[in-house]
């Protein structure tokens, strides 16, 4: 019994290492095949590739004038809302859906209600812009809300930021009108994810959980998008 279950392993193996589309199997001697679960997320401090973007029909540009990304950061005496001035992006469609997009954020364009704290935020507490002068998030997926209401999808991607580059997901609300395609999305990141770690004064903390808000605006032209 014991070299027919070891010979089934060995026969496991070579067959997923030989076979790509043959999906990850447990072999139960004398049983049914069970299916493994997937591999799950990599963990917080585990750099990850910013991914590639599909193909599409077309790519629609933001409108910087129409659109914010912006964000809130707390401590236990209050808080601090902030933005970026500065930024660049895109979704790709394929036909009436929205299959990918990709940001890049100036991080030196950071403004926030008090010009200490701006100055603060752009050192090597926070973001450190001198070396790490630019963000960047790109989509995995975007995926349809299981059930559909204020949320629509949920998008998938990386976020490069400080030099690290993590997993993160969020819901958001997608709608294609005639003129513009429109994103809203309000989620929370974990900072020490990404390596920005400062806990600020021993009696007034700085939460971890940052508030991100974004409303996009991404005019349609009607133009297929042009290749690279």
């Amino acid at each position: 019994m014991t070299s027919r279950l070891g010979f089934l392993c060995l026969l496991v193996v070579f067959v997923a290492c030989n076979d790509d589309a043959v999906e990850n199997v447990a072999v139960v001697p004398d049983g049914p095949t069970v299916p493994v679960a997937a591999a799950p997320p990599p963990p917080a401090n585990v750099n990850v590739d910013l991914p590639a973007l599909p193909s599409g029909d077309q790519t629609l540009k933001v409108s910087t004038s129409a659109s914010k990304i912006a964000f809130t950061g707390a401590k236990v005496t209050g808080s601090h809302d902030g933005l970026f001035n500065t930024f660049d992006g895109s979704v790709v469609m394929k036909g009436d859906e929205v299959v990918g997009t990709s940001f890049t954020i100036d991080m030196a364009s950071v403004e926030v209600d008090h010009p200490k704290l701006t100055e603060h935020l752009l050192g090597k507490d926070f973001f450190y812009a001198e070396n790490y002068p630019t963000s960047i998030f790109s989509s995995v997926d975007i995926k349809p809300a299981d059930n559909p209401g204020a949320v629509t999808h949920i998008v998938s991607g990386v976020l490069q930021l400080h030099g690290k580059r993590r997993p993160v997901n969020f819901p958001a609300t997608i709608e294609i009108g005639a003129a513009a395609v429109t994103v809203a999305a309000s989620f929370d990141i974990n900072r020490q994810n990404w390596g920005v770690s400062y806990a600020g004064k021993k009696d007034d903390l700085i939460k971890d959980d940052v508030k991100i808000n974004l409303d996009l605006n991404f005019p349609i032209s009607g133009e297929p998008a042009q290749a690279e």
